[in-house]
């Protein structure tokens, strides 16, 4: 036999036999004792501490969070996707992380792609209107706990509902207090105690516990960043004063003084029976918790120029298609009372009313996708749609 052969086989004979003494060496005596797995590895798993304790680890700890998030389309996204293992928390382990960088976590799931299924939101990353070039974070306007009930609300949306007594600019509205440039620990701190009951107020409590801790958080936020952007003193005649007036009652009586829900309207009311209303409400005449504050604020001079603004609103807003209709409570967070557009969100004021309408309709068909806009679009008639298009169109655009 050719001596090439020969070693030839001399090294399979010691590879094969190098093989079979590693394989007799290496494998563990309890290997398929049970299966083609090594049996002692089941103990030693059953004493180990797991890494991933599940969604209902967290639950006894952040309650609304878990409700929250059982009640949304992420529900299919475990807590400790976004916040790393539990372990030992919260007994051992240290705070979990929040995420900060939600632009770059979210997009993992989010970010258009061709091969991604339709039904999931999608968006483009460089067109999104809301990270834009300052890169402004997801959760400013999405919720990520539970996007399909609503979504966190951007803290101008959440502002819009103090405005009525602390002002559109947050400098305080008469007897109530102003908030910009407020530490936001101590803003913060003040609305949780209203939350918890630990300070009773009648129109406070309610809307505080109608907040989630983060809304709050978010709001003492704002407000303490506006600092003193506002700074020049409120000119106290003339027209302008009438409008800042007009900040007080918004809240209840509407952006054009229309009524909202149980709320009456001001546009068809004498303007002497409307003084007079305030000043009742104002000697304690007429009790309100709610009015009596706000017209305590007022001087008798503010009260007639209210007075008169409102009566001679409701003659102007007679003869056109200018007064708001209900739906327009749920734009005017964002798009502003007079459709002025505040922040990133754009102005409606004087778009043409059929391209508004035909957005309003692809939002509510999914055509064009928007987590905040879907929602509310799905929750209006086709006939709230035209009415709500023809409103802003009519109005003058601020520009």
């Amino acid at each position: 036999m050719p001596q090439h052969i020969v070693r030839l086989i001399v090294l399979l004979v010691v590879f094969f036999a190098t093989a079979v003494a590693a394989k007799i060496y290496f494998t563990d005596d309890s290997f398929y004792r049970y299966g083609h797995y090594r049996a002692d590895s089941v103990p030693e798993l059953a004493t180990g501490k797991p890494k991933y304790r599940g969604p209902a680890y967290c639950q006894a700890c952040h309650t609304e969070r878990h409700v929250q998030w059982t009640a949304g389309v992420h529900k299919v996204v475990k807590c400790e996707i976004c916040h790393t293992p539990a372990r030992e928390h919260p007994e051992t382990e240290a705070k979990l992380p929040i995420p900060t960088d939600t632009v770059k976590l979210c997009t993992l799931c989010h970010e258009k792609m061709p091969s991604r299924p339709a039904r999931q939101p999608q968006i483009v990353v460089k067109d999104h209107p809301y990270p834009h070039e300052d890169r402004q974070e997801c959760i400013t306007c999405h919720n990520p706990h539970a996007p399909s009930i609503g979504g966190l609300k951007p803290a101008v949306a959440l502002a819009a509902e103090c405005a009525g007594c602390h002002g559109a600019d947050g400098k305080g509205v008469g007897s109530f207090p102003g908030l910009l440039g407020k530490d936001a620990a101590y803003l913060a701190r003040e609305m949780k105690k209203y939350k918890a009951g630990a300070r009773q107020n009648p129109m406070m409590t309610p809307i505080m516990q109608a907040l989630s801790d983060r809304d709050i958080d978010v709001l003492a936020e704002y407000y303490a960043a506006l600092g003193d952007k506002s700074a020049a003193a409120p000119d106290n005649t003339g027209s302008s004063a009438v409008v800042q007036l007009t900040a007080k009652c918004v809240g209840c009586h509407g952006a054009e003084g229309q009524g909202v829900g149980v709320f009456p309207a001001l546009t068809d009311k004498d303007a002497a029976y409307l003084a007079d209303q305030m000043k009742n409400y104002k000697s304690g005449v007429r009790q309100n918790p709610v009015m009596g504050p706000i017209a305590g604020g007022l001087t008798d001079e503010q009260i007639e120029m209210l007075a008169k603004y409102y009566a001679t609103s409701g003659a102007k807003s007679a003869a056109a298609p200018v007064t708001a209709p209900a739906a327009n409570a749920k734009c005017v967070g964002c798009h502003g009372a007079k459709g002025e557009g505040v922040g990133v969100f754009p102005a409606l004021a004087g778009k043409d009313a059929a391209y508004l309408t035909d957005q309003l309709q692809n939002y509510k068909s999914g055509a064009r996708q928007n987590p905040m806009m879907i929602p509310i679009a799905q929750g209006l008639t086709d006939e709230e749609i035209e009415k709500l298009a023809g409103y802003y169109s009519s109005l003058k655009p601020s520009n």
